[in-house]
């Protein structure tokens, strides 16, 4: 009896296979690992409506869904929630994101932001944003140009340039001393007072020339 050798008939390129660490195909520089670290260092519990019962079917692990939403919205700005389920099934990051969990639809992510966040998106990312800065020592007083090109998103052709950035500076200093000027011969020459004129200006000059005049004046 001749026996047939059936080994390849039910075999395929797209074969499955056994399931590998998702991070392992991540690239190292990928953001969604900078998001991690990130998101581990906040308290994403205080954002969720108090639950006093534990009965009734397990529930969707509620933080993993925020760090998904969170993530899409820093990637995309506003997305669907269809996207956002698409994203979980087709993207290894979200999948990553979820740790095994199974990957929720559209309803489970209008239920979250619906019924159980306690505060918008945008508050949260105020909180993450305040994290970073205080971690990484960032400087809100001053704000520092080079030679890059920014997009702005409201229109993909308007771009910030260096130079422009330094001529528009250069407009308002011109006007602020103009306006010094004005202070001085309106108003503070009867009084015998006379403010400073600058090449450049600094916020906290700009501030004290206010007070200076409404002091002087007794203009609020």
């Amino acid at each position: 009896m001749r026996l047939n050798n059936s080994t390849n008939v039910h075999y395929s390129i797209r074969q499955l296979k056994l399931s590998l660490e998702i991070e392992k195909l991540i690239d190292i520089a990928d953001p969604v690992y900078t998001f991690c670290e990130v998101m581990d260092h906040i308290d994403l519990s205080k954002y969720f409506v108090e639950k006093d019962y534990k009965t009734g079917r397990p529930r969707c692990d509620e933080q993993k869904l925020l760090k998904v939403i969170l993530f899409a919205f820093m990637e995309h700005g506003i997305s669907s929630l269809c996207e956002i389920e698409k994203l979980c099934r087709t993207d290894i990051r979200y999948m990553y994101l979820l740790d095994d969990m199974k990957a929720p639809s559209f309803a489970t992510f209008g239920n979250l932001i619906r019924n159980e966040l306690t505060t918008s998106i945008e508050e949260i990312f105020v909180d993450i944003n305040t994290y970073i800065f205080q971690k990484d020592h960032v400087d809100l007083e001053h704000a520092y140009i080079d030679g890059t090109k920014i997009e702005a998103n409201a229109n993909r052709y308007t771009w910030v340039w260096k130079k422009s950035c330094l001529r528009n500076r250069d407009k308002v200093f011109d006007k602020l001393s103009l306006l010094i000027d004005s202070m001085n011969g309106e108003a503070l020459s009867f009084l015998g007072i006379k403010l400073e004129k600058r090449e450049e200006y600094a916020v906290e000059y700009v501030e004290e020339v206010l007070e200076a005049y409404a002091a002087a004046t007794g203009l609020d």
